[in-house]
């Protein structure tokens, strides 16, 4: 095969990969207007959106668990999906002080269950770490279970550490579409 047969192939896979991608509307991806759009319900008061925590624009996601017996909850909305499709979430993050916090993939069924959870051991997350001082990008792909009907993205301090972290340009993809 001809070097320029192997660089329109390529090229054309290259295509299909990228027209295979949508991009969701996370609402306030940046938290530009403060928390509007994301859901606080069980959050304990540990999510703001301050100017020390923006990497980009005037605000970004500080998330202040101090305690070792409370988590932090900050889900953004829930999007519908669809089984055997990747979706994946990119967002810039970065530790303050301690440790314990991921950013989750979570699916629901139609009865709005959880299908990740910890006693099945196919929870979806990419944790930021200690020594994750500076900002830095971070992604996490995850495929729809069977009996899949929406996807959101959720921000989850570990329930027994004390840490401080802060957040910023989401983006949740789904693959496939």
């Amino acid at each position: 095969m001809k070097t320029s047969s192997v660089l329109v192939v390529a090229l054309l896979a290259t295509t299909a990969a990228f027209a295979a991608e949508k991009t969701l509307p996370v609402p306030n991806p940046g938290f530009e207007e403060k928390l509007a759009g994301w859901n606080a319900t069980n959050d304990n008061a540990m999510s703001a959106a301050i100017p020390e925590a923006a990497r980009s624009g005037k605000l970004g996601l500080r998330v202040t668990d101090a305690s070792d017996t409370l988590g932090s909850s900050l889900a953004a909305k829930r999007f519908p999906a669809t089984p055997g499709r990747t979706y994946e979430v990119r967002f810039q993050g970065r530790i303050v002080k301690g440790e314990g916090i991921a950013v989750y993939l979570r699916f629901y069924d139609a009865k709005g269950a959880f299908l990740n959870r910890p006693e099945l051991k196919n929870q979806i997350n990419v944790p930021v770490r200690r020594g994750d001082t500076e900002w830095k990008a971070f992604t996490k792909q995850g495929v729809a279970p069977a009996g899949a009907v929406e996807v959101e993205v959720w921000v989850h301090s570990f329930t027994k550490n004390v840490v401080t972290a802060d957040f910023d340009d989401f983006v949740l993809l789904e693959h496939g579409a």
